[in-house]
């Protein structure tokens, strides 16, 4: 199961690292259908969608197992797989491009010592090259098959759950694993490769909204503002961070704090499905990250009604329902336990050149922004020597002085041996001060 999940999460990394080139893809679609009537354009997201972006996942996936050596094996397996030119590439590519660049790594580490001098480079282009066609063969004619026929067994259930109008209800296993940080896995691991493949045949695909749809945690966010008043400012930025900046990992923690209000995100996500379902609606290519501004270029105008209809039903029933449970039992104001440490015992001297870590599931969202606000807060401490970045869970570099990151994803954190500081929600500045004590000298390690 443990290798399982690190399969699972490889392949999401290779997929988000990708999401610039299927946004183009999107956008090109997009010019084509509303701005452009231009031939080139289609042809040009066509030739992205079916070649640069399955090669480049071979390439990113050998890169990860076999670092560079193994991108070059793994950019010859998915071309090897491209030329099949099966319906599910891009999963195909990333699994061949791992194959080639785990291989290349092993084994030239074992020949190297038996090359004969002079013949290093000769030997290690024939075993590179050799490698990434073979593991393309081997992928073309064993996995093709297989991959074909599951995602034709998937795409027929797809099919049956939309003319049946329940898909809707996925939302019964969206939300839940959204809040426990699959959300990433969720929409570039099932719904992009299954909504590519219905834009084939539709042009464009709900699939894409069910994931990224803002409003369920929007909603969430709102009904906080609206019970705690005390909360209104903080809410407010998470408002902005998660609806336009499409970081819905802001809105996690509360859910997580009190779990009925899983169940207000569910009745809203169904409700806002059923409405993109209803109209028709979806979008010409993956909105990565969830924002309301990505989905809105993402979309065909003759949708941008329905969509919008989605989102604020959606982000309305949730906040309704939110209120309600809430309500009915008033909780005290969820604070970071850093936020109550007092500002006692303040260091006489400041940690120089310290590297801090800013984790998250892929390394790409609330972590990226959240490394962001803190470099400007930093500043204004006048610590300028920290160094700041954010990198996946997998990927903590053993020089990093200090991890951060939720209190809730710690807990999928293992064999970590660096400080680590844990904050309620990684945008909130106003849970730092146990880190910042730390960075002058003063306070404990993080727990």
């Amino acid at each position: 199961m443990k290798y399982a999940g690190r399969i699972l999460k490889q392949y999401s990394r290779v997929i988000a690292e990708c999401i610039p080139l299927f946004v183009t893809a999107g956008l090109l679609s997009v010019l084509s259908a509303v701005i452009f009537q231009n031939r080139y354009l289609p042809e040009m997201s066509n030739i992205l969608s079916f070649l640069v972006i399955p090669v480049f996942m071979g390439y990113k996936a050998g890169t990860m197992c076999g670092g560079d050596v193994g991108g070059l094996a793994g950019t010859l397996a998915a071309s090897a797989v491209v030329m099949a030119e099966p319906a599910s590439a891009m999963i195909l590519s990333a699994i061949a491009g791992s194959i080639a660049g785990l291989l290349s790594r092993k084994g030239l580490d074992r020949i190297k010592h038996r090359i004969p001098a002079g013949f290093e480079m000769l030997f290690s282009n024939l075993y590179i090259s050799g490698l990434g066609l073979l593991a393309g063969a081997l992928t073309h004619y064993m996995l093709v098959p297989i991959a074909a026929w599951l995602l034709t067994f998937l795409g027929n259930g797809l099919s049956f759950m939309i003319a049946r109008g329940i898909i809707p209800f996925i939302s019964f296993v969206v939300e839940p694993l959204k809040i426990i940080f699959f959300n990433n896995w969720i929409n570039h691991g099932f719904f992009l490769p299954l909504g590519l493949e219905q834009m084939k045949t539709q042009g464009s695909s709900i699939l894409f909204l069910l994931e990224t749809n803002p409003g369920p945690g929007f909603g969430i966010l709102l009904a906080y503002a609206l019970v705690y008043r005390n909360m209104r400012k903080q809410m407010l930025s998470s408002l902005i961070i998660q609806s336009l900046g499409g970081i819905h990992e802001v809105y996690f923690p509360y859910v997580l704090s009190d779990i009925r209000l899983l169940g207000a995100a569910i009745t809203g996500s169904i409700a806002g499905n059923y409405c993109f379902m209803v109209t028709g609606s979806g979008l010409l290519g993956p909105a990565s990250p969830g924002s309301i501004i990505t989905i809105m270029i993402m979309a065909d105008k003759k949708h941008w009604l329905g969509i919008l209809t989605g989102i604020f039903v959606s982000a309305g029933v949730t906040c309704l329902l939110s209120c309600l449970i809430m309500s009915g039992k008033k909780q005290k104001t969820v604070v970071d336990e850093e936020i109550l440490q007092k500002d006692e015992g303040m260091p006489m001297k400041k940690m120089e050149h310290a590297k801090i870590y800013f984790v998250c599931d892929v390394g790409l969202g609330s972590s990226a922004m959240a490394s962001a606000l803190f470099k400007k807060r930093l500043k204004l401490e006048g610590l300028t020597d920290v160094q700041v970045f954010h990198v996946s869970a997998d990927r903590i570099p053993p020089n990093a002085d200090a991890i951060v990151c939720q209190k809730d994803f710690a807990r999928s954190l293992s064999g970590i041996d660096k400080p680590c500081f844990t904050v309620n929600n990684l945008t909130d500045m106003s849970g730092y001060k146990e880190l910042l004590n730390w960075l002058m000298g003063g306070g404990e390690n993080g727990k």
